[in-house]
């Protein structure tokens, strides 16, 4: 530490302070050496005051780089008169690499020139991971909602060129937006990282009120957000078809939905079945709706995999099939 010539109230209230702070205060030389530093910047160094007196950065142990990059800040310091602040990373002793905040700020003698250089800098880790971390989740975010509106879009855009009419388009836009939502709200309570096929099974139950009339097979199964929603949104089209035309029109039909994880020569996969029994006889249709060629197209893309629709008199049959998510990588939609 500084050695003082004079040992006053005043130095040791100063002194006091500064060894008190959690920033790092210390003072250089116009020759650039270390006259004082306080505990905390010692104990970042791993090292005692009698080690590091009157030692540059250089001498102390810092990169080359870093030196002389202070170097030039304590000369402009000199020169200017003017405080000069910036951020370094710097390998803590026990710590690991930290973010420091710091300032260079000249002290003037009596004759009005610069005799010293005070510094005093800050742990700021936690603050730059924090905003990294928040610009993160803004980036996700505008993501997200893009996406959302593409998918919006997508279906205003559909629904109307397939629909009867303006009454038929706006109900049918309402269904599919109630459904996206629905999907949303499951994803939104596991933080958007992943959503389990059971509980987007079990939304569709719920949506179409005829628990009865549905069979759900298979063990958790969690897909990533993208691959969510597409299947989401392919049960609802599902159902949407069989409240109107297949199983669930009469109260004698059956749904069975079920998922599994397969190996496929070494790939693995997701599978999952739509299977209606005991509704009436189905018909191949003339012509395919918005429903249909999301299936057939639309989640074949989304899903990375491949989709099979089949209108079987005795009920329709879709199977779908997608790649197993990497779920640690977190996968954005």
């Amino acid at each position: 530490m500084l050695q003082p010539e004079q040992d006053t109230p005043t130095w040791r209230i100063y002194e006091t302070l500064l060894q008190a702070t959690p920033d790092l205060s210390y003072v250089f030389d116009l020759q650039h050496r270390f006259i004082y530093a306080n505990k905390v910047l010692l104990t970042m160094w791993g090292m005692s005051w009698d080690e590091a007196i009157g030692k540059t950065c250089l001498e102390i142990g810092y990169e080359p780089w870093h030196a002389a990059m202070h170097d030039r800040e304590i000369e402009q310091v000199i020169a200017t008169r003017q405080p000069i602040r910036g951020d370094v990373p710097f390998p803590h002793a026990t710590l690991g690499v930290r973010i420091y905040d710091y300032i260079f700020t000249p002290v003037i003698g009596p004759d009005g020139q610069v005799e010293a250089i005070a510094g005093s800098t800050r742990d700021v880790t936690e603050r730059k991971r924090h905003e990294q971390h928040q610009q993160l989740l803004i980036n996700e975010l505008n993501h997200r909602v893009k996406n959302t509106l593409a998918t919006v879009q997508s279906i205003a855009r559909q629904t109307l060129r397939s629909a009867a009419g303006l009454e038929d388009a706006n109900a049918k836009i309402e269904e599919r937006l109630v459904a996206l939502a629905s999907a949303h709200d499951i994803l939104t309570r596991e933080n958007w990282h992943s959503a389990d096929i059971r509980d987007l099974a079990q939304s569709t139950v719920d949506a179409y009120g005829a628990p009865g009339q549905f069979q759900l097979e298979g063990d958790s199964c969690r897909l990533d957000p993208r691959r969510a929603l597409a299947l989401a949104m392919a049960l609802h089209e599902l159902g949407t078809n069989a409240a109107k035309y297949g199983a669930l029109s009469s109260r004698e039909g059956r749904v069975c939905l079920h998922w599994s994880s397969t190996d496929l020569d070494g790939d693995p996969r997701i599978e999952v079945v739509w299977e209606e029994h005991g509704g009436p006889a189905v018909h191949e249709p003339a012509q395919r709706g918005f429903g249909s060629r999301l299936l057939e197209r639309g989640l074949k893309h989304d899903l990375g995999g491949g989709v099979e629709l089949a209108f079987a008199p005795d009920g329709v049959r879709c199977h779908l099939w997608m790649p197993q998510p990497n779920l640690e990588e977190g996968q954005l939609i």
